[in-house]
C-alpha cells in the first residue's frame, strides 16, 4: 500500500482550487521490488489531471517530516525534478548506488512522489487570497536479497497469532516485510476485526481488536499484499 499526505502551500489565507485537493500523478504499480544485483528499476507514472504539474521525487527511511535535502537512502530516483502535461507518462529511473545492505533480510525505503499543481493566474477581488494544495504520494521500495528472492510469496504463511489478553500478538519469523491489508479472529460465525499493519522481518506487533475477541479457540484470516500489490487470503490458527 502507498500512502499521501496532503502539504499546503500557504499563499494567504483564503480556500482556492478545491479540485487540486485529489492526486493527479500516479504509479503502475504501489511498490518497487529492488532485487540484489539489479542496478536499476523503472516506475511508470502518468499525469491523469487536466492541468500540468511539476513532480519532485526522492527516496527516504518513511518520515513524514523528511525531506529532499536530508533524505539518506542506497536508491536515488532520476530525475529528482519534472515536468508532467496532461495525461504525460514517464518513466522514473531508479539507481542503486552500490552502497552494501543486510544480506539476511529485506530493507524497506519510501518513494516520495511531491505533485505541485500550477498557481493561478486569475485576478483576486479585494480582501481575498489564495490556497494553493500539494500532495505527497509514498510508495514503498523494497531491496531483496540474492537469498530470498524465490520464497516471498510463501513468508505470509508463516505467520503466527497468539493471544495477548484482548489483543493479539503477530509475530513475523521471516526476512520478508510483509504487509497485513487487513485481519479478523473467528469463531463460527461470529468475528472480531483487527487493524492493519506493516511487519518487518524478524518482528512482533500486538493488534488492538475493534471488539472483544471470541472466547476459546479461533483462527485468524487475514488479507495480505503480494509484489504485485494484490491482495491474497491467508488463514492461522490463533495460539
Amino acid at each position: 500500500m502507498c500512502s499521501k499526505r496532503l502539504l499546503g502551500l500557504l499563499l494567504g489565507l483564503g480556500l482556492f482550487a478545491s479540485a487540486q485537493v485529489q492526486a493527479g500523478v500516479t504509479a503502475e504499480r504501489t511498490r518497487v521490488i529492488f532485487d540484489a544485483g539489479q542496478h536499476e528499476a523503472s516506475l511508470a507514472l502518468v499525469n491523469q489531471n487536466s492541468y500540468p504539474v511539476i513532480v519532485q521525487t526522492w527516496i527516504d527511511n518513511g518520515d513524514l517530516d523528511a525531506a529532499p535535502q536530508t533524505a539518506q537512502a542506497p536508491i536515488m530516483p532520476l530525475p529528482p525534478v519534472f515536468r508532467l502535461n496532461p495525461g504525460q507518462q514517464r518513466s522514473l529511473r531508479l539507481l542503486h548506488t552500490g552502497e552494501k545492505l543486510p544480506t539476511d533480510r529485506e530493507s524497506l525505503y519510501w518513494l516520495n512522489l511531491y505533485e505541485i499543481p500550477p498557481q493561478s493566474n486569475e485576478p483576486l477581488a479585494e480582501g481575498q487570497s489564495r490556497l494553493t494544495v500539494t500532495l505527497r504520494t509514498q510508495m514503498k521500495v523494497i531491496y531483496r536479497p540474492r537469498a530470498l528472492m524465490k520464497e516471498a510469496e510463501e513468508a505470509p504463511g508463516k505467520l503466527v497469532f497468539r493471544r495477548a489478553g484482548q489483543a493479539v500478538q503477530v509475530e513475523n519469523p521471516t526476512a520478508y516485510f510483509i504487509t497485513l491489508a487487513g485481519a479478523e479472529v473467528r469463531q463460527g460465525n461470529s468475528g472480531s476485526p483487527l487493524p492493519a499493519d506493516l511487519l518487518p522481518p524478524f518482528s512482533q506487533r500486538v493488534l488492538e481488536p475493534k471488539q472483544a475477541l471470541p472466547a476459546g479457540a479461533g483462527e485468524v484470516r487475514y488479507l495480505w499484499i503480494d509484489d504485485g500489490g494484490n491482495s491474497q487470503q491467508g488463514e492461522a490458527e490463533l495460539r
